[in-house]
């Protein structure tokens, strides 16, 4: 099936103007102030049409019954636009998952993740003009008043600001409007005074301000310019307690500066530190590639950080930013040397723990690993290549 944006743009508009005409039929006296297309999902292997949920003053009220009264006006407007806690919920036809299936065989033929993430960019890009679309729609035909609204809730809250109008957004999301402006404060400052607001919301968050939950992934769009400052987090030398945190941003950077390993071979190998900081500075040397200095002091660590940092590649936690080409020697040489530790590594390896998701490149030496004497390893290189739809 081929299928182009004002496709799914029509199909998904139909869908969402047939669900509010069904509540209309089926709930004629209940107040419908809204939709909302939400449980948005893909990830390289499958693409998901989303569901519609319409919502009524009434249902609203129904999910927030049993609640103290103190906590109901709260409650009322966290789950206004939460599809899945309200009960008026629509999920796709067979026809709507099939243009879904055709997006990602399509998306998928092209043969690398980022050419498939553009398709899947352009696939949610469709839902804001679809939203605008069927409410135009439904106004005209008398369904609903024009203080309906309906947007395209996705989990990041993107495609909310692009489904309605400046003055919409501002009467109803006033907190994206905000956010927005912060955004835009923050990419006018010079990069030292960005990464510098940045770094204790990121490593120590209070979660207060407008941009709660995206200050990590701002500081590590900064890249290079934010190693510094995160290894002396790791040091101990700035925001305790941040060492967590900092480690796994440096990996997700993923540039190996002799300050930065230096600083994580001093966290790993620090008896005093806290032990999951010393676990996760072990992930972040394995996925900056060095696995060597774990495997070197492996007599001198604790059994479970020398397994949770050489295990760390091959996790789908490597998958978060920037990471290296999959390389098995590291895993097994440390079967090799230490042979105690194999059903530690069987246990953090198994399959349905997550595992990484191959890259183009990858692929070979995947295929290479499926003749490894360790049955861990070939187990691993079988399920991604299966994972990622190549040939055995």
């Amino acid at each position: 099936m081929a299928v182009g944006g004002n496709m799914i743009v029509e199909a998904a508009a139909a869908q969402l103007v047939a669900a509010v005409r069904t509540v209309r039929v089926q709930h004629p006296d209940e107040h419908i102030y809204g939709a909302m297309f939400h449980e948005f999902y893909g990830d390289g292997s499958v693409i998901y049409w989303p569901m519609v949920t319409v919502g009524t003053e009434e249902s609203l009220a129904e999910a927030i019954e049993g609640y103290p009264v103190s906590e109901r006006d709260e409650l009322a407007r966290s789950l206004r636009w939460s599809g899945s806690d309200l009960s008026h919920a629509f999920d796709p036809s067979e026809r709507e998952q099939a243009i879904a299936d055709a997006v990602h065989a399509h998306a998928s033929s092209r043969g690398d993740f980022a050419g498939w993430e553009r398709q899947w960019e352009r696939f949610l890009l469709c839902f804001p003009r679809a939203a605008r679309t069927a409410r135009r729609a439904l106004i005209a035909e008398g369904v609903v008043g024009k203080d309906f609204l309906a947007i395209a809730a996705d989990e990041s809250g993107d495609l909310i600001p692009r489904s309605l109008t400046r003055a919409q957004l501002l009467a109803h999301f006033p907190e994206y409007d905000a956010a927005e402006r912060e955004r835009q404060r923050l990419a006018a400052l010079p990069v030292e005074e960005r990464v510098a607001e940045l770094l204790p919301e990121a490593v120590a968050p209070r979660y207060q301000g407008p941009l709660v939950g995206e200050h990590e992934g701002l500081l590590v769009a900064c890249g290079a310019a934010a190693v510094p400052a995160l290894a002396r987090v790791v040091r101990g030398e700035d925001l305790a307690h941040g060492d967590v945190v900092a480690a796994r941003l440096l990996a997700e950077i993923n540039i190996d500066t002799p300050e930065v390993v230096d600083a994580l071979v001093d966290l790993m190998c620090r008896p005093k530190a806290d032990g999951h900081a010393r676990a996760w500075a072990a992930c972040a040397l394995a996925r900056l590639g060095r696995s060597d200095l774990i495997l070197d002091r492996a007599s001198d660590l604790p059994d479970d950080i020398v397994v949770s940092g050489v295990s760390d590649p091959f996790r789908s936690f490597r998958d978060h930013g920037a990471h290296r080409m999959l390389e098995y020697g590291p895993l097994e040489r440390a079967l090799e040397e230490h042979p105690d530790l194999e059903p530690a590594f069987r246990e953090q390896l198994r399959p349905g723990t997550g595992f990484c998701a191959l890259t183009p490149d990858e692929i070979p030496i995947a295929r290479s690993a499926l003749a490894s004497r360790w049955e861990l390893v070939r187990t691993h290189a079988r399920i991604t290549l299966e994972d990622a739809g190549a040939r055995l």
